[in-house]
């Protein structure tokens, strides 16, 4: 079967029948996916079935056969597209049968010693494996690709920054004077409900009602509902009756940047997200609420804002093991030693 993908051509067929190997090509005319394929089917014969040509495709053409036939139902179909065209790129556009683990080992080499962190490499190795197990599975390829032996590498842990209120002021300040006009709408509508960035700009007039928002099209794919004050749902409303937000995160980088504020690399798109909840737990919120507002599929994600619960910071200091001990002695006016007294007794010299 030959049919017309964007600009090309694109050939899907069985010579051995319905369970043969699957040729799948891209071709930049159709006179061209014609010819190839009576070229094909013409060595057929009655005692010996048609051998496949070796595969010669290059990972961008496997890129777009796999998004033909598989990736484009994915939430992120056009953003997962392009980046695995980027790393084909990159890459210089190998042909898959031939890209290995020691090639892309190298490659990763590469890309830490210019900077780039572990976890970024592991995202681009991640998609690409994908890319490969979901292509064996469809008949695309008849061989398992190397990648698929290779390990992420460890990524190191770093503490989520968040703005305090001061932070926060400053920064709403410098929000304010931008030219953007929907910048200022959609850093609140972060603040106060702890959507991600993409969420807030993306907020519809139909998305609100019940003094609050409906967030749909999320990253996990899970809807939920934040309540906000009466106040600022009115401030919101009004404003997305004028119709959607304009484009606003370059707006947002030079905001941030006129103020100063530290931050963790990689986390300036949440840094709102994670502000709004560390000041919810700060201020005494639930952690399973939390898990809800911010639609995290498991606690666990959440439970990294757990150490700023107030209650978790009294239970540390309440139920430690020396906990009574240092109560007994405040109550009593001692003073608390810092060093346990040596109890055995000094060695006498001779006379």
């Amino acid at each position: 079967m030959i049919t017309k993908k964007g600009k090309k051509y694109q050939l899907d067929l069985r010579p051995n029948g319905s369970k043969g190997k699957r040729i799948i090509k891209l071709f930049n005319t159709k006179l061209e996916a014609v010819r190839y394929q009576f070229d094909l089917v013409s060595r057929l014969s009655d005692s010996q079935a048609v051998q496949a040509p070796l595969d010669d495709r290059q990972l961008s053409e496997l890129i777009f056969i796999w998004f033909d036939l598989h990736g484009r139902s994915l939430k992120s179909a056009i953003d997962t597209k392009n980046r695995l065209l980027k790393l084909a790129d990159k890459l210089g556009n190998p042909k898959g049968r031939l890209f290995n683990s020691a090639e892309f080992a190298i490659y990763r080499k590469n890309r830490l010693e210019s900077g780039i962190n572990e976890a970024t490499v592991n995202r681009e190795l991640s998609t690409i494996k994908a890319l490969f197990r979901e292509l064996k599975r469809l008949d695309v390829i008849d061989y398992e690709s190397s990648l698929l032996t290779v390990r992420k590498l460890k990524e190191k842990k770093t503490e989520l920054s968040y703005l305090t209120q001061e932070q926060i002021t400053k920064l709403r300040i410098q929000v304010s004077l931008s030219q953007n006009e929907s910048l200022e709408y959609v850093v609140l509508i972060c603040l106060i409900t702890g959507a991600r960035w993409s969420e807030a700009e993306g907020l519809t007039i139909r998305n609100c009602f019940n003094n609050g928002f409906s967030f749909e099209d999320t990253k996990n794919g899970f809807s939920r509902f934040v309540p906000v004050s009466e106040g600022h749902f009115l401030y919101i409303q009004n404003r997305l009756e004028q119709g959607q937000f304009k484009s606003c995160y370059s707006a947002f980088r030079s905001a941030f940047n006129r103020c100063g504020f530290p931050v963790s690399p990689g986390q300036l798109a949440h840094i709102l997200r994670h502000s709004f909840a560390s000041h919810f737990i700060m201020n005494g919120g639930n952690i399973r609420a939390l898990q809800q507002l911010l639609g995290h599929s498991s606690l666990q994600m959440t439970m990294r804002y757990s150490h700023l619960s107030p209650a978790f910071m009294n239970q540390v200091i309440d139920l430690n093991p020396l906990a009574g001990v240092n109560k007994e002695n405040i109550k009593s006016g001692k003073k608390v030693e810092s060093q346990a007294k040596d109890t055995k007794k000094p060695v006498e010299k001779n006379p």
